[in-house]
């Protein structure tokens, strides 16, 4: 069973909440929900495989480096139109 809680959201935010809410219960959902959780987790930890000066990898999402714009190029092409 679903837990109520109250957090503030974004336009943005409420769009897409408000969208999964209205679609029919089914596989086609319940894939979405998964795929959005997995991609979400994996854009918000970029985690660059190259060491910065202080060793530690960089975990700066704006940040000019290869990883970053690996996952740049692939949000691009999965916003792309079919």
């Amino acid at each position: 069973m679903a837990q109520a809680t109250s957090v503030m959201l974004s336009a943005t935010e409420h769009e897409l909440l408000s969208a999964l809410r209205e679609m029919p219960d089914g596989s086609l959902k319940t894939r979405l929900e998964s795929f959005l959780v997995e991609l979400t987790t994996f854009v918000s930890s970029p985690g660059c495989a190259q060491m910065q000066a202080d060793g530690i990898p960089s975990g700066d999402a704006s940040a000019d480096c290869e990883e970053c714009l690996m996952l740049d190029q692939l949000l691009k092409t999965l916003k792309s139109p079919l």
